[in-house]
């Protein structure tokens, strides 16, 4: 289905005729016992397990999407329609505006104009834009030929005087950009050609080049905040890819890489720390959307603790189902994992969770809408839209207790309503207390009614992969 106006984006009944031929596949998935199934790779063992360390239960709103750009012809009409706090642009490259050192600034690059309309743009939509840096010159990584590789020493000041420069013309109106990642997976390997990617990495170092990010972060950052203190500046997001296990350190370094940042210092001038994380689908995983709990979050507050810093908030600036064929399955089973992928961030206390990518294909079939027909959604895009409705601005309160294992439940507050969130891989019987007074309200992941009463004091239904939602008033 095509929608094609604000008006027609926010009428229940425009759902894609997709959503009518799956409700068919998920009857037949549980007549068969056959839940839609995805895995994540398994990272290397380790002997410790990392829990995230739970904070206040405030909830902000920590819904957002990365985007190709922040445009009408790119899907803005339906982002606007979902309660979008956060939009990641990814972003602005310092070879771009200076590709000869000390030639000035060359602010009419054709990339640099149209990367400043987004900015208008979000500004405009009350969007909360996080600006990736990356992209550097070949005169500031030599002998490097990568524009990701690390930044020659001697080009730290002159990496530093850019960022002034930049904060200082983008930090105001009209542009009003607040949040800024530097760099873009640090972490990975360093490689022969440019690249989105880090790329900091270096196999041979005790802490895979971290040390020298956290250096140039620690200098860029003080000279950006020198500008404008009011700035938030983050890490490049991590790949963080596995924990350090310093039994197989040649395997696992990579992970000493954040470690490495905050032995010099990085960690007292970064104001959030930002990661990655991604599941894979495919059949056969006991955790078929991947687990419940992310190791990465404990593992970096771990890091943080050892080196007696204060808790930094932390944001999951990239993260999707990956689908290496676009199908309905895939598709569908990307709705699922979207919706528990904001419950878990709100449990875990995140700053927000970046879904990659919200108008594109570019990387393994994420999007939430269709790139060549942006009016065209796709499952995802109203599992977000739904989950954005319920969760932004609720409190959470905790899991829903006295479930069957298989069962994974939450509670939020918002204003005098309980909003209970319910799922599970196989198809198991729940009963969420309610008062005996109450009345109730039921929807299925992506909004639609589904009939439920209050017997005696309990709402009772089957859960499933798909998310279901009870509200209690």
């Amino acid at each position: 289905m095509r929608l094609r106006n604000r008006q027609q984006i926010g009428l229940r009944s425009l759902r894609p005729r997709f959503i009518a031929w799956f409700g068919g596949f998920t009857l037949l998935v549980f007549l068969l016992g056959l839940p839609v199934t995805a895995q994540e790779p398994s990272p290397p063992s380790t002997h410790q397990l990392y829990l995230p360390q739970l904070f206040s239960p405030e909830v902000p709103n920590t819904f957002g999407l990365e985007t190709s750009r922040i445009s009408a012809e790119k899907g803005l009409d339906l982002l606007n329609a979902t309660q979008t706090h956060w939009v990641r642009r990814n972003g602005l490259a310092w070879k771009d505006v200076e590709p000869v050192e000390g030639a000035g600034y060359n602010w009419d690059a054709p990339a640099v104009k149209a990367l400043e309309n987004d900015m208008i743009t979000a500004a405009q939509s009350n969007l909360n834009v996080i600006l990736v840096v990356r992209g550097s010159p070949r005169w500031a990584v030599t002998p490097y030929q990568a524009d990701c590789a690390p930044i020659n020493p001697a080009k730290y000041a002159a990496f530093a005087a850019f960022l002034e420069a930049v904060v200082e013309r983008y930090s105001q109106p009209p542009y009003n950009v607040k949040y800024w990642e530097i760099g873009n997976e640090p972490d990975a390997y360093i490689f022969s050609r440019d690249s989105v990617f880090g790329c900091w990495g270096v196999t041979s170092d005790p802490y895979y080049g971290g040390e020298a990010y956290g250096r140039a972060l620690k200098t860029a950052a003080l000279a950006m905040k020198a500008v404008n203190p009011e700035i938030k500046i983050m890490n490049g997001g991590l790949l963080l890819a596995h924990p350090y296990n310093p039994e197989r350190p040649d395997e696992t370094r990579a992970g000493r890489f954040f470690e490495g940042m905050l032995r010099v210092g990085a960690g007292e001038v970064i104001d959030i720390v930002s990661f990655h994380s991604y599941t894979y689908y495919g059949p056969g995983s006991a955790e078929p959307l991947g687990p419940p709990v992310d190791w990465r979050i404990g593992y970096l507050q771990d890091l943080l603790r050892q080196y007696n810093l204060p808790k930094l908030p932390m944001i999951r600036t990239e993260a999707a189902l990956l689908c290496f064929r676009s199908t309905p399955e895939c598709r569908w089973a990307q709705a699922d994992l979207l919706t528990r992928l904001y419950v878990w961030t709100i449990r875990d206390n995140l700053l927000g969770t970046i879904w990659y990518v919200y108008d594109s294909d570019s990387y393994h079939n994420t999007a939430l809408i269709e790139p060549t027909d942006v009016f065209v959604p796709r499952p995802a895009y109203f599992a977000y839209r739904q989950a954005a409705s319920i969760l932004v601005g609720a409190t959470y309160l905790g899991r829903l207790e006295g479930q069957a294992p298989t069962i994974e439940g939450y509670r939020f507050q918002r204003g005098d309503e309980t909003r209970v969130i319910v799922w599970s891989e196989s198809y198991t019987a729940f009963a969420v207390p309610v008062p005996i007074d109450a009345t109730v309200r039921c929807y299925d992941r992506d909004g639609g009614a589904i009939a439920c009463i209050n017997d005696n004091g309990t709402v009772r239904g089957i859960a499933q992969p798909s998310p279901q939602y009870v509200i209690v008033k």
